[in-house]
């Protein structure tokens, strides 16, 4: 029993540190996009509409990662 109680409370502050981190990094993350958007968006609608579904999903891997690990 001792383990799981342990177990909890380590789950807990594993939540509260990715969620403390995951507004700076996507703060991070959508300046960087920001500046690449600049560069690469109107040269063919095709590119801009590549970039943005990569753009927007790139991001979603990682803190899924953070909370399951």
């Amino acid at each position: 029993m001792p383990d799981r109680k342990r177990d909890a409370h380590m789950f807990r502050w594993r939540h509260l540190i990715v969620a403390v981190g995951l507004v700076p990094a996507l703060i991070i993350y959508i300046g960087l996009v920001m500046q690449i958007a600049d560069m690469l968006t109107s040269i063919h609608m095709l590119l801009d509409l590549l970039f943005y579904v990569v753009a927007g999903l790139a991001w979603i891997p990682q803190p899924v990662k953070w909370l399951a690990g």
